[in-house]
């Protein structure tokens, strides 16, 4: 055997060696981009209804803690885990942004609406930072936690006939925010609302409610009310 064979020959079982070794070392579960951190997502439990806020990915952008926008990207947002995710397409693959690195996010859905999320710190039984839709921005503002629950039901079979007993189903909670005072739930409809402010307010609030022929009943109804009331220097209570 020449010497010129031997090299190529222990060459080529190095390079098998090499991809043996590869081949068997686990994917990396966690996903470092240039900008954006996060890992690539375990698939949630199939059961009926849905753990995203939106069936497909849509069009949005980020704001990173630094101030940093990063656009352009195809995003989805589990409001079952109040968690974010984007999908990269050099990767192939979906990635559970890190929730420590977003000051919030946008993006806008199919019917054209641009949705508008920011990371607020939210104090209840435990203190922890949440996600809420923006509806309506000002010193006093109306947001949304967009929470899907993972509830019991009447027993059905799925799609493969698998007997189950589970169901996704949204549970969402509006709020009047203001950054000093905190939270104040309200719920779209007329009591609600009008109970969310001082007795002495309540006649005349209802009169123009009234003037301008809103009756709550949707959450479009709601910011309506709010915003009209607003211009009157009413506030609500916390």
């Amino acid at each position: 055997m020449t010497k010129s064979f031997k090299h190529i020959f222990l060459l080529l079982v190095a390079c098998c060696l090499a991809q043996l070794t590869l081949a068997q070392e686990p994917a990396r579960n966690d996903w470092d981009g240039p900008k954006i951190k996060g890992a690539r997502i375990i698939p949630f439990p199939s059961y009926n209804g849905s753990p995203y806020l939106t069936e497909n990915w849509l069009p949005g952008k980020i704001e990173l803690t630094t101030g940093e926008i990063i656009d352009s990207l195809h995003i989805r947002y589990s409001s079952y885990k109040d968690e974010l995710f984007y999908y990269n397409s050099e990767a192939a693959c979906q990635i559970n942004i890190d929730k420590a690195t977003l000051n919030g996010f946008e993006f806008t859905d199919i019917d054209g609406r641009d949705r508008i999320f920011r990371k607020l710190f939210f104090e209840s039984y435990t203190k922890t930072y949440r996600f809420f839709e923006i509806l309506s921005s000002g010193s006093i503002s109306i947001v949304a936690h967009r929470k899907t629950g993972l509830n019991t039901t009447t027993a059905y079979h799925d799609k493969s006939g698998i007997l189950k007993n589970m169901e996704y189903v949204p549970e969402h909670q509006l709020y009047f925010y203001s950054k000093e005072q905190g939270y104040s739930n309200v719920k779209p409809n007329t009591a609600s609302f009008l109970s969310k402010f001082e007795k002495s307010s309540q006649k005349p609030i209802k009169r123009l409610l009234r003037k301008n022929r809103i009756k709550i009943k949707t959450e479009n109804e709601l910011i309506q009310a709010w915003e009209m009331i607003s211009k009157e220097g009413y506030k609500p209570l916390f």
